[in-house]
């Protein structure tokens, strides 16, 4: 009984699956590594390849920057926090004089 609440505790406290995948705190994309996405239920749900935060944040770097208006810029950086908060904060944060005025308007 005690190992089956314990695993019930588990799964409430921390979402595996699609549901890990729609919590934006928690949402590191294809950061995940092999051995997370097998524990958490990724496999599948995620790209084949391994991603870090910094080759994450160099990609959407570029695809920000190509949107031709601060409102698309706006719009782009708002659905990125909306997925992966984390990925959000460190673009913020790294490019931060670029960001702030279009954020904070």
């Amino acid at each position: 009984m005690k190992k089956s609440k314990n695993k019930l505790a588990n799964t409430l406290l921390f979402p595996k699956g699609i549901e890990l995948l729609h919590n934006p705190l928690l949402n590191k994309g294809t950061a995940f590594t092999a051995e997370e996405r097998k524990e958490l239920q990724l496999e599948g749900l995620l790209p084949p390849f391994v991603m870090s935060q910094e080759e994450q944040k160099i990609k959407v770097l570029s695809s920000v920057r190509v949107q031709t208006t601060d409102l698309d810029k706006y719009i782009y950086l708002t659905s990125l926090q909306d997925r992966n908060e984390a990925l959000f904060y460190r673009l913020v944060i790294d490019e931060i004089e670029e960001f702030m005025p279009i954020i904070y308007t």
